[in-house]
């Protein structure tokens, strides 16, 4: 099998809330692919520690890909010259070879950001990449020029709010690519991205996977007090934070102080949720532990009984698309108690790894809370059942399998 070399395409990297993407970066090393990242808005100077960034050296691969950066990085005649000579037999040589056409020491700056506005259209083409694969579809609008001219195979990765903040019109050129796959991380994602207008006949149902090895519980979970409610996610309003706050303080009233919640996560919400804490009296059992490393959310995954996560439409009509921390709870043997909005119920089975309970309705959520608190049996049976579901569906190396079968 051929070595491919991958453009890999982000806004931010590494970014805290988008592990997956180290998680999938990773896997494709490990297959021995030649992988570049390409970061649309800026490389993360102080990145969130993850195991996989310093064993594969990651952020050495990583540079910020603008127009300017390349002509930064490559002052000089001498590396124009190496990325003519680089550009040889690639769509892109005549017209780099053309911005030298009225070269003058009078206008050399000019030319200067002539030949790198050209090389960073081509800039696919002449380095040889075989497939680019972009995260986020409203990253791939803003490279349309560059996607239009490249000749190998495209990917673009819909995660669910690209496929709910702008209407069709936004994605109209890149729906006109021939060459171009769409992934989708459920069933939901996919029918959003229908109803934009993409061919059926070119996207692709692929969640987002999950490295099961490291996910793994290091001990047999016991019964401790306090029973322990573990939240994970960002702070902002369709994950709902406020609300599990508010399920958990439910359940205090009624069983007194023999629960805990942590929280972990950062965001816009924050400061409400952490006044909420404060006036209600709630410092005592509920937790905000701010953001964690992958180690750390996994630690607290082996500590806890119960995950929560009781999403919501928001404002802006957005909800999650997936939530692959609800996988990794399961990964971890925890029942997932979740809401019913967006993609999240078809990453656990009902009644038997968790509950998907109709948003917004806080006393269903107790219910649940209260049943599980008191059966120990079934959470320790939904916990070896939501493991055995990840492992068949939501491996890293499952799920690389499928996408190496979209871009061969």
């Amino acid at each position: 099998m051929k070595t491919l070399k991958i453009a890999f395409v982000v806004g931010v990297f590494p970014a805290i809330s988008e592990t997956f993407i180290v998680n999938q970066i990773g896997t494709l090393k490990e297959k021995g692919c030649n992988v570049k990242i390409l970061c649309t808005r800026e490389v993360n100077g102080n990145p969130v520690a993850n195991r996989l960034i310093s064993k594969y050296k990651l952020l050495e691969s990583t540079t910020k890909f603008t127009a300017n950066e390349l002509l930064n990085k490559n002052k000089g005649f001498l590396n124009k010259i190496m990325i003519l000579l680089k550009s040889l037999g690639a769509k892109g040589f005549l017209p780099l070879l053309k911005s030298f056409k009225y070269l003058t020491w009078a206008n050399i700056d000019r030319v200067n950001k002539q030949f790198f506005k050209v090389y960073f259209k081509y800039y696919f083409n002449i380095n040889r990449f075989d497939v680019v694969h972009v995260h986020f579809a409203d990253n791939a609008v803003h490279l349309l020029e560059q996607l239009k001219r490249f000749d190998g195979k495209i990917v673009v990765t819909f995660h669910g709010y690209d496929a709910h903040n702008y209407p069709s019109s936004y994605f109209k050129g890149l729906q006109n690519l021939k060459h171009i796959y769409y992934t989708v991380n459920t069933e939901y994602t996919r029918q959003k991205v229908l109803s934009l207008g993409f061919s059926k006949e070119k996207i692709h149902v692929l969640p987002v996977g999950l490295n099961t090895i490291f996910f793994k519980p290091e001990s047999i979970r016991v019964l401790t007090s306090p029973f322990i409610v573990l939240f994970v996610g960002r702070f902002i309003e369709l994950k709902a934070p406020i609300l599990a706050i508010k399920i958990i303080e439910r359940v205090i009233n009624k069983i007194g102080n023999n629960i805990v919640l942590y929280m972990v996560g950062d965001g816009e919400e924050y400061e409400v949720c952490k006044d909420y804490i404060e006036q209600n009296d709630l410092i005592n059992q509920i937790f905000l532990l701010g953001s964690k490393s992958q180690e750390e959310v996994k630690n607290l995954m082996n500590e806890a009984h119960l995950f929560l996560f009781p999403g919501i439409i928001d404002s802006k009509g957005c909800c999650e698309g997936q939530g692959l921390v609800i996988q990794e709870a399961q990964a971890m043997e925890l029942p997932v108690l979740i809401s019913d909005v967006g993609g999240m119920k078809e990453g656990m089975i009902e009644e038997k790894t968790g509950y998907a309970i109709k948003t917004g309705n806080l006393e269903a959520f107790v219910e649940r809370i209260m049943f599980l608190i008191n059966n120990s049996d079934k959470r320790k049976e939904m916990g070896a059942r939501g493991r055995e579901f990840v492992l068949k569906n939501y491996d890293s190396t499952i799920i690389s399998h499928k996408f190496f079968k979209c871009i061969y």
